[in-house]
Parts: structure tokens; sequence; C-alpha cells
């Protein structure tokens, strides 16, 4: 290809107007980056420690809404089946079984976070709630907000559930809470509670998988 003359000139001028246009933007934000993690380190943990506790208080509000909207189920069977049935969807989400009674109907079962979701839909569930999150963090810690996200990592899921008769079969209550295994990359806190959006994606993802598993059942 051939370029010369005066539009030649107009076009190697244009590419490298994009080509420093685009290296200043790159250098203007990992000057940003830079300057925000040398502000996280002034942060102090008392700080800290307020910033998530203000996260915590906002999302357990939601997080028992959410539970008392959609953590409770009648299921269409004996308490017996329903216990198993938890467990089978539980153990095919990724979950292991850690502590289970039948007399109690109880399960506790652990993995991984971002388990029982994939980490795409944590990550567009957890997307939804970070704006706010970094706004309740603005508060106590400033810029440094701008380093929080909903990282799954170093994180346990915890899910308890419960099975007991009811009328007309029985009735299943779920939780979901986070553990920490590993200190956070961001150097704040841990969160107690999943964000809200995740929550709601993991509650409805644990009852289809349960739906699944009845109808696997009754087809037997």
């Amino acid at each position: 290809m051939r370029i010369g003359g005066s539009t030649g000139q107009r076009e190697i001028g244009i590419v490298a107007t994009r080509l420093s246009g685009g290296f200043a933007r790159r250098l203007r934000i990992g000057l940003w980056l830079v300057a925000t993690i040398a502000l996280a380190g002034c942060v102090s943990q008392e700080a800290k420690r307020d910033a998530i506790n203000d996260i915590n208080r906002a999302f357990k509000a939601e997080y028992e809404t959410i539970l008392a909207r959609s953590g409770t189920r009648l299921i269409n069977a004996r308490a017996d089946e329903t216990f198993d049935a938890t467990a089978a969807a539980l153990v095919g989400l990724g979950m292991e079984i850690r502590q289970e009674s039948r007399g109690l109907g109880f399960i506790n079962a652990d993995a991984a976070a971002p388990l029982p979701l994939s980490r795409a839909e944590w990550d567009r569930s957890s997307a939804v709630d970070l704006p706010r999150a970094r706004d309740l963090l603005w508060r106590h810690v400033g810029l440094a907000a701008e380093l929080f996200n909903f990282e799954p990592e170093g994180l346990d899921t915890v899910i308890t559930a419960t099975i007991i008769e009811a009328r007309g079969g029985s009735e299943v209550s779920l939780t979901m809470r986070m553990r920490e295994v590993a200190p956070p990359r961001s150097g704040l806190p841990r969160r107690e509670y999943p964000p809200p959006t995740a929550l709601q994606a993991g509650i409805d993802k644990i009852w289809s998988a349960l739906e699944r598993e009845q109808r696997t059942k009754g087809r037997r």
C-alpha cells in the first residue's frame, strides 16, 4: 500500500494522534490507580472496619428481606424425600455437605465462592450492587473506595437448609453467608453478607436445582 502526499501525511498524523491519545489515557488511568492505592494505604484500620460495617448493616436488611420473600418454599413431597433432593441439589451445584441430620432436617454445606454461582453469574449479579457499596465506602475511606470489588477469592459460601414437615408436604428454608478463608487483596475487611443481587441469584439457582431433582426422582 502506498502512502504519499498530503493525504498520506494526514493519515499518519491521525494514527499518531490516536496512539498518543490512547497512551495518554492509559497513563492517566495508571497514575490514578497508583494514587488510589497510595491513599488506600493511608486509610486507618478503624475507618476500613467502619466502612465494611456500614455495608454489612445495609446488606443485612436486604438479606433478611430476600430470605423472607424467597428463602422458604413449600414442597409437595414428604420431608425425607425433600431432604434427599435438597442434599442432591446442593451437591449438584458444587457444594460439599459438611453436616447433616435427617432427624433434625438440617443440612450445612459450603464451597469456595462464587459457588453455587458461576463466576460469570457472580460478576453480573455483584455489578448491580457495586455502585451502592462504593458509595457507602466513600464516607469512610474516600477515593480508596474505587479499589473495592466483590471479589470472591478467599471466601467460602456457606449454605444451610432446614427441612420440616408441613401441611401438604414439607417446608424448606435456605440461608447463605460468606466466610473468610484468606485475606482480601483489597485490604478491606471481609463482608459477612453476600451482595443482595448475588444472594437472590444463588437462592433462585438452588430452587431450580431442587425442582430438577424432584422431576428426576419422579421419573424413576
